[in-house]
């Protein structure tokens, strides 16, 4: 089953995926401009980017489905094989928004999908620089869980992947971190030996460092550490 537009997912994710009732009742409840909301799921407008990211994070529902479509959340058949390496995690690395990683432009490795987990919500990412290189080092290639694909919350102490978003200059940087709570802050601090990495804190509630939008979006399950053999 396939929904035809934004609006008909948003209606299936309030439904299907919260408590309320009624899209007024969704809205105040997470905080969001109740007339905005009420015209992205009527139909009268389509939701942006970061508004669909947003709903998305809420409803635990991809933010790709809710603009582009595809089958139900969690109705596609259990895929098979290696999980792609479709990017790179690189502290201090900064991209344009608009730049879309093509899992073909990265040498892919077979590591194999956790059973306990839907295949489509697993991928690597390779290691670039020193920024957590207590725990692994550059070129080893990260077991990430996608956070709104499966069923997961991160714990205290988990390495996690964060994206963080300068909306002004659209730029993006993703990089690993180690979570952990102080009071109602998150707080996402790296492990090196390099003192330059700094620790970001933000409270969950309104997902800002500062100027940045800051979000978790996934889980580290495990490394891989490819082994280079002379020729």
């Amino acid at each position: 089953m396939e929904l035809e537009s934004p609006a008909d997912r948003l209606r299936w994710a309030r439904k299907n995926r919260s408590n309320f009732a009624t899209a007024s009742d969704a809205a105040r409840a997470f905080g969001w401009t109740v007339p905005t909301y009420l015209g992205h799921e009527n139909g009268d407008r389509i939701p942006s980017r970061k508004a669909a990211i947003k709903y998305a994070t809420a409803y635990k529902v991809p933010w790709e489905w809710i603009l582009e479509g595809g089958p139900l959340p969690g109705s596609r058949p259990q895929k098979t094989g290696p999980i792609p390496t479709k990017g790179e995690v690189a502290a201090g690395q900064w991209l344009d928004l608009d730049v879309e990683m093509d899992p073909r432009d990265f040498e892919q490795f077979p590591i194999a999908a956790d059973p306990a987990y839907p295949h489509d919500a697993q991928y690597g990412l390779i290691v670039r620089g020193n920024s957590m290189n207590r725990v692994f080092s550059s070129g080893e290639v990260l077991h990430c869980l996608d956070v709104w694909k499966a069923p997961i919350e991160p714990e205290e102490e988990d390495i996690v992947i964060v994206e963080r978003i300068r909306a002004q200059a659209s730029q993006r940087e993703v990089t690993a971190k180690r979570i952990t709570k102080r009071g109602k802050l998150i707080v996402l601090s790296p492990d090196s030996t390099e003192s330059k990495w700094k620790p970001i804190e933000f409270n969950p509630k309104d997902g800002h460092d500062g100027d940045e939008e800051v979000r978790v979006v996934a889980v580290v399950l495990a490394t891989y550490r490819p082994i280079r053999r002379r020729k």
